[in-house]
C-alpha cells in the first residue's frame, strides 16, 4: 500500500509541474517583424520643375537706312550756306543745311556723348540728350558773313538741341544733342542744294 501511495503522489507531482496543455513543451515566442528598408524610407520628394532658360535680350534695331558709322561726301570744293533749319517726323528728326553753288565736303559722325569741343576756342559744351552727332562742312565761302541761325533747342523726341560749334576759316560745324543712342541717315538733294541729316535714338 505504501508503494502504491508513493507512486500516486509522484504522478500527481509530475502532472502539476507539466507545461500547459499537457505537452510539457513551452511555446516558442514569435519574433518581432522588422519593417523592410523600403517601408522605412522617407516619402520620395517631388521632382524640382525644370527652369526655362531666360531668352537673351533682343537689341532694338533702328529704322531702315540709319546707322552708327560716319558718313562723308560732297561734290564741290566751296559753297555758301544759305539756310539751316530743323524739323520733326515720325520716327526721326531732321536738320537741313542749304547751300548755294553745290554741297561742299561734309562729314556726319555719331558719338556716344553730347559733349563737343568748340573751335577755335577749344572749350567744351554739353548739349541736351545722351549722345550726339557732329556735322562738319567745308569750305564755306561766306563763313565771315554767315547770318543764319546758330542754335536750336526744340526738345524733339530725338533731336534735343543743335548748336553751331564752329564757323571759322571756311569750316562750319554743327553739334546735335540726341536722346538715346544716335543713329544717322544722310542724303544730298538739289534744287536747292542741301545736306539732309536725319537722326533717331534707341
Amino acid at each position: 500500500m505504501r508503494s502504491l501511495f508513493a507512486a500516486l503522489v509522484l504522478i500527481g507531482l509530475l502532472s502539476a509541474c507539466g507545461a500547459p496543455g499537457g505537452t510539457g513543451v513551452r511555446p516558442t515566442p514569435t519574433p518581432l517583424t522588422t519593417p523592410s528598408a523600403s517601408a522605412m524610407a522617407s516619402p520620395s520628394a517631388s521632382p524640382t520643375p525644370a527652369v526655362s532658360p531666360t531668352p537673351p535680350a533682343v537689341s532694338p534695331t533702328p529704322p531702315a537706312g540709319f546707322g552708327l558709322a560716319s558718313v562723308t561726301g560732297g561734290s564741290v570744293s566751296a559753297a555758301d550756306v544759305t539756310a539751316v533749319r530743323i524739323g520733326s517726323h515720325a520716327g526721326y528728326d531732321r536738320i537741313v543745311i542749304e547751300f548755294s553753288g553745290g554741297v561742299p565736303n561734309y562729314s556726319v559722325t555719331p558719338q556716344t556723348s553730347a559733349t563737343f569741343t568748340r573751335s577755335p576756342k577749344g572749350d567744351q559744351v554739353t548739349l541736351q540728350g545722351t549722345s550726339g552727332v557732329l556735322i562738319i562742312v567745308h569750305s564755306v565761302t561766306n563763313w565771315t558773313s554767315y547770318s543764319g541761325p546758330t542754335t536750336f533747342q526744340p526738345g524733339y523726341p530725338y533731336l534735343r538741341q543743335a548748336l553751331q560749334v564752329e564757323n571759322f576759316e571756311g569750316y562750319q560745324q554743327w553739334a546735335l544733342g540726341v536722346q538715346g543712342t544716335a543713329y544717322v541717315r544722310v542724303a544730298v538733294m538739289g534744287s536747292p542744294d542741301r545736306l539732309i541729316v536725319d537722326v533717331t535714338g534707341i
